[in-house]
């Protein structure tokens, strides 16, 4: 009879020394369709439809109460409608200005400053704000004299502007640089110290150059930080911008602000306001579509598992 233990030498260890099959490698399509399932499950679709049907009806509560409270006093009406207007007559003047040719012209004369504005502001900050974040020495040289210039009201610079460029689009333009000049640097000049030295002292031992630095490092690193002053510059570019046409200006949805408020037009006032807004969430609806492409390196945080 065989002893079952019986086995020829060495067979077990040739057993157990036999390799076991390594796991099939992750397929990077796969990956990514699962990191983006994952996101969208952020929140369940349920939730969403509910989101969004609550602020539909939120905006539309708001409208018709708005609409049936403001009227004629003396026909019982609980609000003045000289003070507050009505969502009728806001949007009978916005198609009064689009009939005559009013509202087309004016956006675009809003729009041109604010970006060309936004992009010469942007431009200088980010430029001046990688040099002196780059440059220990010349930053503390230059640093007082930016904060100095810094604490100077924006509003005191529009008769300056007016006297030495005029009224019409450069004024606007340089009155807009100045706003997004110092929000752009700030964000940078920091974004550019904030780099962490161990990667810098990584590319110097492999004899990199200063310009190898700028780009391979400190501009990546930065990039976060200099989205993130663009995103919060855009909103004060159009505020600059229609602040100057309402000072200053013969065009734009500003000077249609103000005009209408210099004839007790409360509609036309709140139509200029509705058209800022429209053009504000736009605008920033760009800078995000901006980030989005730029920092397609940077690892997203996913939500955390049920």
């Amino acid at each position: 009879m065989t002893n079952p233990d019986t086995r020829p030498p060495g067979a077990g260890a040739t057993e157990v020394a036999q390799p076991r099959e390594s796991p099939p490698a992750a397929d990077p399509a796969a990956t990514e369709s699962a990191r983006r399932a994952a996101l969208s499950r952020r929140l369940p679709a349920p939730r969403q439809m509910i989101i969004i049907i609550a602020r539909i009806a939120l905006f539309a509560g708001v409208l018709l109460a708005w609409e049936f409270a403001s009227g004629d006093p003396d026909d019982g009406a609980l609000v003045d409608s000289f003070y507050v207007s009505k969502p009728s007559e806001i949007w009978k003047a916005l198609t009064e200005w689009w009939s005559d040719g009013i509202l087309l012209e004016s956006i675009r004369a809003t729009v041109s400053a604010t970006i060309y504005g936004f992009l010469l502001g942007a431009c200088l900050g980010v430029i001046v704000g990688i040099f002196l974040g780059s440059s220990p020495t010349f930053g503390a040289i230059f640093r007082p004299f930016i904060v100095a210039l810094n604490s100077i009201p924006r509003l005191a610079l529009v008769p300056l502007f007016i006297l030495w460029l005029g009224f019409g689009a450069p004024m606007k333009v340089a009155f807009v640089a100045t706003i997004v000049f110092f929000l752009t640097f700030y964000s940078t000049y920091e974004g550019v110290r904030d780099v962490e030295q161990r990667l810098l002292d990584v590319l110097k031992v492999m004899n990199a150059s200063k310009a190898a630095l700028q780009i391979k490092v400190r501009i990546p690193s930065a990039m976060a930080w200099i989205i993130q002053g663009l995103q919060v510059s855009i909103p004060y570019a159009l505020v600059a911008a229609v602040t100057a046409e309402i000072i200053g200006s013969n065009t734009g949805v500003g000077f249609l602000i103000q005009r209408s408020a210099g004839v007790f037009h409360t509609a036309g006032v709140f139509a200029g306001i509705v058209v800022l807004v429209v053009l504000g969430l736009l605008l920033n609806m760009f800078v995000v579509v901006l980030e989005k492409r730029l920092l397609r390196w940077k690892p997203r945080n996913l939500p955390p598992a049920p």
